[in-house]
């Protein structure tokens, strides 16, 4: 499933750095449009976020200005993730758990529970779609 956040970066640097580094940005700065350095060594953005942060962001972003996604926006997708691996998890044919348990276990409703295992049947069928093989009839 594709990243919806629109930042796969901050995944990116969270493979990279760890998950420590990750939190920290998004305690200091998520929310904000920062300008990330060219040069991180004694950036106020180093100081505030870590120098390793800040020379990785200098790395992809140095010299313009970054949106850091905010923390509670990153909890809601990985929590999303969360609610859309159960669901996968569950079954999506023939489910061994009840929409109504996975919308308790998750705080949302069996009916968002259905609709989201309807959208992943037909994500997992269109990608079935695309790797039929491909079959040259002219030999």
């Amino acid at each position: 499933m594709p990243d919806q956040s629109g930042d796969p970066w901050i995944d990116e640097l969270e493979r990279d750095l760890g998950q420590a580094a990750a939190l920290r940005l998004l305690a200091n700065a998520g929310g904000q449009r920062r300008d990330v350095p060219k040069r991180a060594a004694g950036s106020r953005l180093a100081e505030e976020v870590g120098l390793d942060v800040v020379e990785w962001l200098s790395d992809r972003f140095g010299g313009t200005a970054l949106d850091i996604p905010g923390y509670r926006a990153r909890e809601a997708r990985d929590r999303a993730a969360e609610l859309r691996a159960a669901i996968l998890e569950a079954g999506l044919t023939t489910p061994n758990r009840s929409a109504n348990v996975i919308a308790a276990e998750f705080g949302v409703t069996s009916a968002w529970v259905h609709k989201l295992r309807v959208q992943l049947r037909a994500e997992l069928e269109q990608d079935t779609q695309l790797r039929l093989p491909f079959f040259d009839n002219s030999v």
